[in-house]
């Protein structure tokens, strides 16, 4: 077997993926760009990208979380912006309005338990929702897109747990599968 894309994230509650699946049309509607938009089914935030992985490396990158300290926390989303700035965004996201410190804490504790096996610590991390990932910018007013984003109403879920997955590159849109979970009760 060949290496394998993997990542390390929070799955996103039902009732958030519900409410994307309900915003996306709308977003649809509102954006000229050409875009990807998240599959409410695939909605989770990620922690660490750890690229393509030998299966060995997959391996010691699940032993090394089970030492990752973990207490489930509230999450909220809220807000947005967009990667890497107004003027040529790829990336369009929802941040957090509760919950941005403990991803955060939980991220550097990823990084610290990963970083003896040779992860780069990466990018600084900023806890957020991919909605869609721009392919060819049209002209959108950014700026207004984001305050009618700010007006969102999410819900509120509790993190009880983090996971390793598998990305699957396909060609209707990757497909993510749980390799291992850490936190209470889950199976690492």
């Amino acid at each position: 077997m060949s290496g394998q894309r993997a990542f390390v994230a929070v799955e996103v509650a039902e009732k958030c993926r519900a409410r994307l699946e309900k915003l996306l049309p709308g977003l649809g509607r509102e954006v000229k760009s050409r875009m990807t938009w998240a599959r409410p089914e695939n909605w989770h935030l990620t922690l660490k990208f750890l690229g393509q992985l030998e299966p060995d490396r997959v391996t010691a990158a699940k032993d090394a979380l089970k030492g990752v300290p973990f207490e489930p926390f509230t999450i909220q989303p809220g807000g947005g912006g967009v990667f890497p700035g107004m003027k040529k965004p790829n990336v369009l996201w929802v941040g957090l309005n509760a919950g941005g410190p403990e991803c955060a804490a939980l991220a550097r504790g990823i990084n610290e338990a990963l970083a003896p096996l040779g992860f780069p610590e990466g990018r600084p991390f900023l806890p957020h929702l991919t909605l869609g990932r721009v392919k060819l910018e049209k002209g959108d007013d950014w700026r207004k897109l984001l305050k009618e984003l700010r007006k969102v109403e999410w819900p509120s879920f509790t993190v009880r747990r983090f996971c390793l997955f598998r990305s699957t590159l396909r060609s209707n849109g990757p497909l993510y599968t749980e390799l291992a979970a850490y936190g209470p009760g889950a199976r690492g």
